[in-house]
């Protein structure tokens, strides 16, 4: 049906151009969500912009996907406006106090939410609506209740025990019997608070009712957040790494961020040496290079000399054939995890781009919720993220990114996936813009991941593929389960119509609002 619906839009907008000569762009959003994309839809009908759009949609998806993001984790975005790129940093951040522990869920490994002051950042002075009118949708959500989809009640169901052994108060997703098909979320509590941040703005969570109601109860149960550690969060604004290709340039964030790993693993793709004719040619090559990135380059990105190398194009020509020949590096690949985050890709009429990712980490981060606020905590410290230190930001595999032609956004996209992040909007990438896929199939087509000595490859329903096991030169797995392998909301320009056209990775429950094409 997706891919039905991707052909007629392509037929609606040729026939279009066709019928006149003066046009103009149009506005698109893609969420992992439908009534984050109808929230969205709603924002744009209003007059709001791509930045009113994505900060709108991801409070959205802090009501309507609970177990993958919310207002009490982290984000990051990157940005296109004016002709120049941004970002901002708005990850969770480690406690003051904090003493270093192994993983464990709970109250002791939350860090200061992030998600609040950053998408706010992002709104203010590039939004042209109110922050009311941005929260009022998220608010009747929560107050009024949605239907939950069938991933929904999957995700909440499955975080139920979670929950159970960590939260306080037994008040929240604790559907008795199990949430079933046809059931409606309710979630008062988070409402108010949703209120009083449209009301106050970010001291509507930093500081006030909220914040107290925070800094007692992971004071009471064992954690490090105070409320002197609220009130002095601050977003940030991103560092922005970027790297040329032949006709592009990529562009993703630093640390907090990996952004830097996707970049290289593009021009890495696009600097293969052997031509890529069929499936086992894909997979000879992509094993190789993202192997070599994640046992190399994920960890050396945190030097800055090697960060020139890691995004340098002529570096990366001249290691392609390095891989090509030797392989790659046989080491064990360390947290090579999937996640449940959201992504949030929009573009508008004026060319505005925004490229945003948010999480709790794992299936409902700490497992965490404070009674009478109704929302679920990430997971920051512990082994989970690797965080040792007090007042540390928490690194992540998000690596919002956007490619531009001629200092001009042709497409924009990000994922959700844990580690699984770099490598899914690395192969769509590349494979739209140098393998001459349609965007559809950049997206849909199989993806690989590397994972200590074997080849992980995506071989399920929707994306099964023929290919000859005896040309594979590596050892491999054909992995059979859905939505393991990052999943990708794209948007990407048709440029002879100056047209934008979205796609939503179909093993998700994700959808696109385009103003071409309702």
């Amino acid at each position: 049906m997706r891919k039905f619906t991707y052909i007629l839009f392509a037929i609606f907008i040729l026939y279009t151009y066709s019928c006149t000569s003066d046009y103009e762009s149009n506005n698109v959003v893609v969420t992992p969500h439908p009534l984050a994309t109808e929230v969205g839809q709603t924002i744009f009908e209003l007059g709001g912009n791509a930045f009113d759009v994505a900060v709108a949609s991801g409070f959205a998806l802090s009501v309507v996907e609970p177990s993958m993001s919310g207002i009490g984790g982290r984000m990051q975005a990157i940005y296109f406006t004016n002709d120049s790129l941004g970002g901002i940093d708005g990850t969770t951040q480690v406690p003051s106090t904090y003493v270093h522990d192994e993983y464990e869920d709970g109250y002791k490994f939350i860090g200061v939410p992030g998600v609040v002051h950053g998408l706010i950042k992002l709104h203010e002075s590039r939004g042209n609506l109110t922050l009311q009118q941005l929260l009022k949708p998220s608010i009747e959500l929560a107050s009024n209740g949605f239907e939950l989809t069938k991933g929904n009640i999957i995700r909440l169901n499955m975080a139920a025990s979670h929950i159970r052994n960590n939260s306080k108060t037994d008040k929240y997703y604790l559907g008795e019997p199990l949430y079933q098909i046809g059931d409606t979320l309710i979630q008062k509590d988070l409402a108010n608070v949703l209120i009083e941040i449209s009301n106050n703005g970010i001291d509507g969570f930093y500081s006030g009712w909220v914040a107290e109601k925070i800094a007692k109860d992971i004071e009471n149960y064992g954690g490090y957040v105070t409320l002197d550690d609220l009130r002095d969060y601050k977003s940030g604004n991103s560092v922005v790494v970027s790297g040329d290709l032949d006709n592009y340039s990529v562009h993703s964030l630093y640390l907090p961020s990996f952004g830097p790993i996707v970049i290289q693993l593009v021009q890495l793709l696009v600097s293969w040496p052997n031509s890529i004719e069929t499936p086992e040619d894909y997979i000879n090559m992509f094993y190789p290079i993202s192997q070599y990135v994640y046992t190399n380059s994920r960890q050396q990105q945190f030097i800055p000399d090697s960060l020139n190398n890691i995004i340098s194009f002529d570096y990366n020509r001249r290691l392609a054939k390095t891989i090509n020949s030797v392989c790659c590096a046989k080491k064990s690949i360390s947290n090579n995890i999937d996640s449940n985050t959201a992504h949030i890709s929009v573009v508008d009429s004026h060319d505005n781009v925004v490229s945003l990712t948010q999480t709790v980490g794992p299936l409902m981060g700490s497992g965490v919720i404070t009674d009478s606020l109704g929302f679920v905590y990430a997971t920051t410290m512990g082994s989970y993220l690797g965080i040792t230190e007090a007042n540390q930001r928490a690194y992540s595999h998000i690596s919002p990114t956007i490619i531009l032609k001629n200092n001009s956004p042709v497409m924009v996209l990000g994922a959700a996936g844990g580690s699984r992040i770099p490598t899914s909007i690395a192969q769509v990438i590349y494979r739209h813009l140098y393998l001459d896929d349609d965007l559809y199939s950049s997206v849909t087509k199989f993806r690989v991941h590397p994972d200590a000595e074997e080849a992980l490859i995506e071989y399920h329903n929707g994306v099964e593929f023929d290919f000859d096991p005896d040309s594979i030169l590596f050892k491999y797995d054909l992995i059979d389960s859905p939505a393991r392998f990052g999943r990708v909301q794209a948007i990407s320009r048709v440029d002879e119509l100056n047209k934008w056209i979205g796609v939503s990775d179909p093993d998700w429950e994700g959808t696109v609002f385009n103003s071409d094409f309702k």
